[in-house]
């Protein structure tokens, strides 16, 4: 089986009615925005579908919407594809889409602490001091020298983002932001100013990155079914102590992309899927490595292209062994009856009959059965949860 990673954008990725696709694409979508709408208390549907991008790109709404959307895009992933990743990464704010998808923080959890991070970097953008800038065509070791020569400790400037080889994003006081990429236009590199609202990843973010620790201590991080790679150290988090502070010390310090990627290479990734909207990280892997296929799972070609390279058998053979191997906790003999032994039959039967017929993981009939498999597993984990199983899906 081919090694993967799921990948899931950030700030910057959003547009006017990303919504609108997800709603469409995915029958289940409604359920998350309602969710969503109840634990924010306002209508983040309408601000995904309907909104403008003014109001998008606002850091309050923006963060909450591209963690949604995320979720959603999981959930599909899930449902057409299901293979398990060998590492989730987040860009930024992606980071915590990565933390829901291998099971860190609940969707619920990380919406409210990505509200509290959004209000918290909004109110510091509204100050009006900061800005982001990406620039391609011009050397690291240039770029670090301007930021250097045009920073002060009032108006600081530095590398925010490492995106590829070829593209960095400043961040900083607007007036250095301002003298840095003058001088890079000068020598012929192009910039581009992001649609974001505030100097992220920079020192001017360190009261945000103080008020945001406080925020931290109140949430109940779990132990990652999979690795997650840091934006801080491009390394895999050791625990999920670690991980509340390099979510803290995000707000302060680069995004490591570049040096993510590279790190998975080394791990010998074969394939990446991007989860949200657009296709940025996608097209940054591009950028920078043909050893590693992406997918922007969004565009309905790479989904088909996905579902085609995975056999429905493979799907069906995973659902099937996570079934087997969770660990039993209901000794009801009429609950384990129905809801481990004659749901594992089920799957068992359809395994054989995905192996006769040869179905890829692309088309109707696949998808449906990927659901049912998909159902048969879910109750047999919940089932085997006993009364926990039954607190956690009411």
């Amino acid at each position: 089986m081919k090694r993967v990673a799921l990948l899931f954008p950030g700030q910057g990725s959003q547009y006017e009615g990303m919504g609108k696709i997800w709603s469409k694409k995915f029958q289940g979508a409604d359920r998350w925005f309602e969710e969503a709408n109840d634990i924010l208390g306002y209508d983040l549907k309408s601000i995904c579908t309907e909104g403008s991008a003014a109001i998008l790109s606002r850091t309050e709404y923006t963060q909450s919407a591209l963690l949604t959307v995320s979720v959603i895009a999981l959930e599909q992933y899930r449902q057409e594809i299901g293979i398990v990743p060998a590492f989730s990464a987040g860009h930024s704010l992606g980071e915590y889409s990565a933390l829901v998808s291998s099971g860190v923080l609940s969707f619920a959890d990380a919406l409210r602490l990505v509200q509290q991070r959004g209000i918290a970097m909004q109110e510091a953008a509204d100050a009006g001091l900061g800005e982001m800038a990406a620039v391609r065509g011009e050397e690291l070791e240039t770029l670090e020298s301007l930021c250097e020569k045009h920073s002060s400790p009032g108006q600081p400037v530095a590398i925010g983002c490492y995106n590829s080889p070829r593209q960095y994003v400043l961040t900083g006081h607007q007036a250095a932001v301002a003298r840095v990429t003058i001088a890079a236009e000068l020598r012929g590199a192009q910039v581009t100013r992001l649609p974001v609202s505030g100097p992220f990843h920079s020192l001017l973010m360190s009261q945000v990155a103080e008020r945001l620790s406080g925020v931290m201590r109140k949430f109940t991080f779990r132990e990652s079914q999979w690795p997650v790679i840091s934006n801080v150290t491009a390394l895999p988090y050791a625990n999920a102590e670690q991980i509340r502070d390099g979510l803290i010390l995000q707000m302060t310090h680069p995004v490591k992309w570049l040096q993510t990627m590279r790190y998975l290479e080394e791990q010998k990734v074969e394939l990446a899927v991007e989860l949200g909207p657009r296709s940025v990280l996608k097209n940054l892997a591009n950028d920078m490595t043909d050893k590693i296929r992406s997918f922007a799972f969004e565009r309905e070609e790479d989904a088909f292209e996905l579902a085609r390279r995975f056999p429905l058998h493979d799907f069906i053979s995973g659902c099937l062994s996570e079934a087997i191997a969770a660990p039993n906790a209901n000794f009801n003999e009429e609950e384990y009856r129905t809801g481990v032994i004659q749901p594992v039959r089920k799957l068992k039967e359809m395994l054989q009959s995905a192996k006769e017929s040869g179905v890829t993981g692309a088309g109707t009939e696949a998808r449906a059965q990927r659901k049912e498999a998909l159902d048969c597993m879910r109750l047999v984990l919940q089932t085997k949860r006993g009364q926990e199983g039954k607190e956690c899906s009411q």
